[in-house]
């Protein structure tokens, strides 16, 4: 079975040019695949093209959701959320991905859901109470030194659930949530403005709403009831109390993704038989095929992860073992034939070009250059941690807010290479080679920072 892994210390001396790419997030399974993991394709201006799999290190299995932010280059990722009776904490893990794949800060323990960033605000969806917060990001991209400042949630009655569906429009961000398990029909879209703080709307929909797109002026809500019903879609229209719902005519168990360009207006999700299917707004139906004859070819292989964006159709299916990704365009280049065609392939199970990690879940699409530029965001108000001498060459001191429960040290590739456990004096490193390392401060409070130390 084919394994890549990330080498993202080299990104920043190849890649330092205008990019667009696509980032995607492999679940792991928490005993073969301990973490949750990365995928990257990187396409630059002249042409080249990479792509990068593996783990995240020190990160939880069965990753949730992820999100990049374009201002500080920051992607944050949420690991393994499962409910009470599960070891996964639903951590946010923030990664400065062009120098290093060690997470920075963490929202530890916070039972995270659902991940979007709208200006300098990480707006996180999660299933205890406050149900939604909205995090300021305050980054020093030269010290590497992030904060997370919780600001506020919203205290309107009408969040009492997990919320499973987040998208941003705006000043607005609209929040699917069921009420109970047994997926009553008290499910809610939400839309709750960014400024004022507060609710400004709310519309009633079919039970279990989990993701939500835009087409044109409206959203659509995916509401897949106890998933043996036919998965129905939800239209609301912001300013009009109307829901429309229509029957997809198929079941689902998930995938509902939309044209990010704009282009078509047309809703492509999977159904129960691993089948993609393409919902027509205009139409209000189902087309009777699977779209461009995607569909799983059986051997344990089921549709996972779904992006559209622009000319290019991203689907993902796995065994739990490992990855099939195929990549689809909208038409050849140079003008050749029209219509949907397979660009790329990676199969699992052995053949050659298996990603060789299970379970792409979701895709986000960015256009950025990684050379940096100046930040608008405000500088920190006070560091969580901080070490110095900096270069160090036998001792190095520290200071923290808060009491510190553990250090660990991470090589610049990711490997994790010791570990103090509640340390009260300077931590001896002159055994250390010459070199880049990270060290990641855990405080007794859940919060987490992470450092880069030199030792020349």
């Amino acid at each position: 079975m084919k394994r890549t892994y990330l080498l993202l210390l080299s990104l920043s001396a190849v890649w330092a040019q205008p990019l667009r790419g696509v980032l995607g997030l492999f679940e792991g399974n928490g005993t073969t695949y301990p973490n949750t993991g990365l995928f990257y394709y990187l396409s630059s201006a002249n042409g080249s093209s990479e792509a990068f799999a593996g783990p995240i290190q020190d990160v939880e299995p069965f990753g949730n959701d992820l999100a990049y932010d374009p201002a500080t280059q920051l992607l944050f990722v949420i690991g393994g959320s499962r409910g009470a009776f599960t070891p996964w904490r639903g951590s946010v893990y923030a990664l400065d991905v062009w120098r290093s794949s060690v997470p920075l800060s963490t929202l530890d323990s916070i039972g995270a859901r659902r991940l979007a960033v709208r200006d300098t605000l990480l707006l996180v969806t999660r299933n205890r109470a406050p149900y939604f917060t909205a995090y300021r990001i305050q980054y020093d991209s030269q010290t590497q030194a992030l904060q997370l400042d919780s600001l506020w949630s919203p205290s309107s009655p009408l969040l009492r659930n997990v919320p499973d569906g987040l998208l941003v429009w705006g000043d607005t961000a609209y929040v699917a949530l069921s009420y109970n398990a047994s997926y009553s029909p008290d499910s809610l879209v939400l839309a709750i403005n960014l400024r004022t703080r507060a609710v400004v709307g709310s519309w009633e929909v079919f039970p279990n709403p989990t993701e939500l797109v835009r087409v044109g002026s409206s959203i659509y809500a995916a509401c897949y009831g106890n998933f043996s019903q036919n998965l129905r879609i939800a239209k609301i229209t912001p300013g009009s109390p109307t829901v429309t719902i229509w029957d997809a005519g198929r079941t689902s168990f998930g995938g509902f993704v939309t044209d990010t360009g704009g282009v078509k207006d047309t809703i492509l999700f999977w159904d129960i038989t691993d089948t993609l299917r393409a919902f027509a707004v205009g139409a209000q139906q189902t087309a009777p095929g699977a779209y461009a004859g995607v569909a799983s070819s059986g051997g344990g292989l089921s549709g996972y992860g779904l992006l559209w964006t622009g000319a290019w159709l991203w689907t993902s299916f796995t065994n739990y073992t490992d990855t099939s990704l195929i990549i689809l365009r909208d038409a050849a280049p140079s003008g050749g034939a029209p219509g949907p065609r397979i660009d790329t392939i990676f199969r699992p199970n052995g053949i050659p070009g298996g990603i060789g990690y299970p379970s792409l879940r979701r895709f986000v699409y960015f256009e950025g250059d990684t050379s940096r530029s100046v930040s608008a965001l405000s500088a920190p108000r006070g560091q969580l941690f901080s070490v110095w001498p900096n270069p160090v060459t036998d001792w190095l001191s520290w200071s923290s807010v808060g009491a510190v429960e553990r250090f660990t040290l991470w090589s610049a590739e990711g490997r994790k290479l010791r570990e103090w456990l509640r340390p009260q004096a300077p931590l001896y490193v002159a055994d250390l080679p010459a070199g880049t390392y990270f060290l990641r401060a855990h405080l007794a409070d859940g919060r987490s920072t992470t450092v880069p130390i030199v030792r020349p």
